[in-house]
């Protein structure tokens, strides 16, 4: 005799109602009432994870854009929804990234991100320890850009805005790799003394700092046509040895790991926005900034924008020779709106140009007819951030920024007359644009 599913549902089987809740003496896994009033760190396991998902939404409850939001229900969906990928990553740290002894690269993405995750990156994560030597192999694509980090610090971005703290980096100019793009790189203490073509070197110490992280960016201008390159890292002393079993002790420390992530990471960017927020000018562009973070000659401009219907904002800025120019809107929690089915991104390859050379974008609630169209997803506050990378520098010299972008803020009804000299886009147009635009986004191997 057959058992259906409706079988199982509307009767129960030979195995017993599956739908039907364990008794404690069914269960190994007792169904303990949990008083949250208790130290925390008196709880364990998925207990200890869950206060923490409670402690992290009252941090968020509280930033200040919260609080005095005139939009409370708009900006409390757009916190949970940062509150998801926090949650996500957070198990990426304690479940993925817990073992430097068996490293392996955890893939960031708008699931799992933190920090305004870059449409155009692609993003991996390993954990390292110091002492301790690790490989990274790899083949380059055709990104435009790429950056290696080793980093030292609390994982995440914590409340005191220090980590990553950057121990060494290399990047896409200084990269040597065989005739079929293959590299090595290799992360220790001591640089080995008979490097050859495809052999790179990374220091895992840096004064009294030691890695325990492994960074990789690579930028992509055009989604269409680049792609990303192959990578796997290995620590030299444990090759073809078995990871341990977990027990449930190991799960515990897990756990415990993810937990103080996404505490401590949550706190750190709320105080990292509302920094930006406080000494940020209200709608305008700030001038281009070195980022910093190890990332050399890179450069970043912010605003922040309040939305409506009736406000439309222009953002002009010109061509560089950087290797990557791209431009992003997100919110106030960091969130990187979404990039596959509406465009909220775009880099010079992939906009617009005007005929005078230069590029012009528009963040508006409403669609405005124009190409380069920054959709704000619903954001109250749209915070803009615009980013060059590979900017040329002469030896010796520093990078020289690039030329600010000019700001406009008008009323929508004004556009027709300020974009007067650019030519329309049709909604048949725009259906046809964000069609292509999630098909790349969806391409593999690059794969957003």
């Amino acid at each position: 005799m057959t058992t259906t599913l409706n079988d199982m549902i509307q009767g129960g089987s030979a195995f017993g109602d599956m739908f039907a809740p364990f008794t404690p003496n069914q269960s190994r896994m007792k169904n303990v009432p949990i008083d949250w009033s208790k130290d925390p760190y008196t709880l364990v396991g998925a207990q200890r994870f869950a206060l923490a998902i409670e402690q992290a939404r009252h941090i968020m409850s509280r930033a200040p854009w919260q609080q005095y939001s005139s939009n409370p229900e708009l900006e409390q969906a757009a916190a949970e929804r940062q509150l998801k990928q926090q949650i996500a990553a957070a198990l990426d740290q304690g479940f993925v990234l817990h073992d430097p002894c068996f490293p392996e690269f955890c893939r960031l993405d708008k699931h799992n991100q933190f920090g305004l995750v870059n449409p155009d990156n692609l993003y991996f994560l390993a954990s390292i320890e110091t002492p301790g030597t690790y490989v990274i192999y790899g083949k380059r694509g055709t990104s435009a850009d790429l950056q290696i980090q080793v980093g030292a610090g609390e994982p995440g971005f914590d409340v005191n805005l220090t980590s990553p703290i950057p121990v060494s980096e290399l990047d896409l100019a200084a990269l040597s790799t065989k005739p079929n793009g293959e590299f090595t790189i290799i992360i220790s203490d001591t640089k080995p003394c008979d490097l050859k073509r495809g052999e790179n070197w990374l220091c895992n110490t840096k004064e009294q700092l030691c890695a325990n992280s492994v960074l990789i960016r690579e930028s992509l201008m055009d989604w269409d046509t680049e792609t990303g390159g192959t990578w796997r890292i290995e620590r030299l002393d444990t090759v073809g040895q078995a990871n341990p079993l977990p027990t449930p002790g190991l799960v515990d420390l897990q756990y415990e790991r993810a937990a103080h992530y996404l505490t401590g990471s949550t706190k750190g960017w709320i105080k990292f926005v509302e920094q930006l927020r406080v000494n940020l000018p209200a709608n305008r562009m700030s001038p281009p900034r070195e980022t910093g973070q190890g990332l050399p000659g890179q450069f970043n401009s912010a605003g922040h924008f309040q939305m409506n219907k009736q406000t439309a904002v222009i953002i002009t800025v010109e061509e560089s020779d950087a290797r990557y120019q791209g431009i992003q809107v997100g919110d106030l929690w960091f969130n990187a709106l979404d990039f596959r089915r509406r465009q909220t991104s775009l880099t010079t390859k992939q906009a617009y140009q005007s005929q005078d050379g230069k590029y012009r974008f528009v963040i508006s609630v409403e669609d405005p007819g124009f190409e380069n169209w920054l959709d704000p997803a619903g954001a109250s506050t749209a915070f803009a951030f615009m980013r060059w990378q590979g900017v040329p520098q002469c030896a010796g010299e520093e990078p020289k920024p690039p030329r600010a972008p000019e700001t406009r803020v008008l009323s929508f009804d004004c556009l027709t007359e300020a974009l007067k000299c650019e030519p329309d886009f049709s909604p048949e147009q725009r259906r046809k644009q964000l069609a292509a635009r999630h098909e790349s986004a969806l391409n593999m191997p690059r794969g957003f």
